[in-house]
């Protein structure tokens, strides 16, 4: 028996079992995905979450999660915030968002001179709305369950965020009348969200907008170290881990009961709890089965998955890539190129420093090229996929001259596998219907059912990064009681 038993192969179902055993909860982890926490290859190491990470930055959130498992800060020489924090190269520009604010916009108006007073004011309501939504995320961290109060508060405060929100929307419309500007920025907040953003902004953009100047980090020696690290606290903690598993049957009453198949073998699981992610194929088969979360299921459905993360992997030369590119990059191509799928298409290019020889050998790189397809990989026919990574690289091929004759390493077909496995563990983009008030839950994570919590990005779907930690360590201070803390 244990007191909470989590199902998921994300980030947020690692991080809610072990804030749930860090306040002396029994916890499983039910990791039905058999991935590690990187790929290596002919000597290239990479990371099988290629997207950007934040909240390192002091009193962030992923720092706060740290210090909450009494983990020590990472070093700044191992997690170090990049400066340009992104790229964004276009068919006619090339925009640096430097960590200096003032830098930043400064970039912005030479690339558009005509523009220039419209983004000054857009960002200045960026920064304004930003510390607000800032201060939210903070406490949205910190509150227990909201009280009669704080719903009245939040009232009171509405017509003011209500205004705040209107004005930002505004000012984005009045700088994207330029195409290349709206694909910029249509692409920069699909990136760092776990949102498809074409047109309609979300929420969250003014906190997404500020996360140059507030880091985007390059972790030395690959993120799985800092998967690692969270791994061996939860087994410090006496956490237990299942892996590489297969959920057959799931049933949530007075107490949740899991049956696994675990080498051909079928277990019994029983837990007062459970934690289950929203990316997890068990989710639909515990929807199916329970007349009380008929709602949820509901709901779930209403929300559509629109953009689905395609990754090849690289190894390559130094001396292919331009020595002025970034490590984090979105390349929108030609209207033309054959990657693009729908309006708003991109590639997103990450690369290690050109010294992280724990990523790759002296004088080489690695480079993961992403393309967010409309299918989930794991629908796709190989054929399918191997076209579109061709229609990737070609894609390149203007920005990137002498990309093809730098590969030094290449593995289309393992490209394909992880790309197929992973949809377990790296966030697809949604699509929610209708108007949402401002906030920044997009889908509950307590569940009708009072002993069973929904994580993962999808809870928090317009923080992106950050909201799959926040969602994480919401759903573990819950399954662990929200005690004082």
């Amino acid at each position: 028996m244990f007191d909470v038993i989590v199902i998921g192969s994300d980030l947020s179902s690692l991080i809610a079992a072990l804030l749930a055993a860090r306040y002396g909860r029994k916890v499983l982890l039910v990791s039905e995905c058999g991935l590690d926490d990187c790929l290596a290859r002919s000597g290239y190491t990479f990371n099988i979450d290629p997207l950007p990470w934040s909240g390192f930055g002091t009193g962030q959130i992923f720092s706060k999660l740290l210090s909450e498992l009494n983990i020590p800060l990472p070093e700044t020489s191992r997690v170090s915030p990049l400066n340009p924090a992104l790229q964004v190269i276009l068919p006619e520009h090339r925009i640096d968002f430097y960590i200096d604010r003032d830098a930043l916009v400064r970039d912005l108006g030479r690339e558009y001179p005509e523009e220039d007073r419209q983004i000054h004011t857009l960002y200045q309501s960026v920064a304004k709305v930003g510390e607000t939504l800032d201060r939210a995320v903070r406490e949205t961290l910190e509150s227990k369950d909201r009280s009669l109060k704080g719903l009245m508060k939040s009232c009171l405060d509405m017509p003011f965020f209500m205004g705040e929100i209107w004005r930002l929307e505004q000012k984005l419309r009045s700088v994207e009348k330029l195409p290349s500007l709206a694909a910029l920025f249509d692409s920069g907040l699909t990136l760092l969200s776990n949102l498809h953003v074409n047109h309609a902004k979300p929420l969250s953009s003014a906190y997404l907008l500020s996360l140059p100047w507030r880091g985007l980090y390059y972790h030395f020696g690959g993120k799985h170290l800092m998967i690692g690290r969270l791994r061996k606290r939860f087994e410090d903690l006496r956490g237990e881990t299942m892996t590489n598993c297969a959920v057959e049957a799931l049933r949530a009453g007075s107490r949740i009961e899991v049956d696994v198949r675990v080498k051909g073998k079928p277990v019994s699981l029983l837990g007062q709890q459970l934690v289950i992610s929203a990316k997890s194929p068990a989710l639909e088969m515990l929807l199916a089965s329970e007349r009380k979360l008929s709602r949820l299921a509901r709901r779930l459905r209403r929300v559509e998955t629109r953009q689905y993360p395609f990754t090849l992997h690289l190894g390559v030369d130094n001396r292919g890539l331009p020595d002025r590119m970034g490590e984090h990059v979105i390349h929108v191509p030609e209207p033309s190129a054959a990657a693009v799928q729908e309006p708003g298409s991109f590639l997103y290019l990450e690369s290690s420093v050109a010294d992280d020889t724990a990523l790759a050998p002296r004088g080489k790189r690695t480079l993961t090229v992403t393309s967010f397809l409309p299918l989930s990989p794991a629908r796709m026919a190989d054929s399918e996929l191997k076209a579109a990574a061709d229609g990737m690289m070609r894609s390149l091929e203007g920005f990137l001259p002498f990309l093809r004759e730098s590969v030094d390493f290449t593995d289309l077909d393992g490209s394909v596998e992880v790309s197929r496995r992973y949809q377990q563990v790296v966030n697809p983009r949604y699509r929610f219907p209708g108007f949402s008030l401002p906030g920044l839950a997009t889908l509950p994570i307590r569940s009708p059912l009072p002993n069973v919590l929904l994580t993962g990005g999808i809870n928090f779907a317009g923080l992106g990064f950050e909201g799959e930690v926040l969602s994480g360590m919401k759903a573990g201070f819950l399954a662990a009681g929200d005690r004082e803390r």
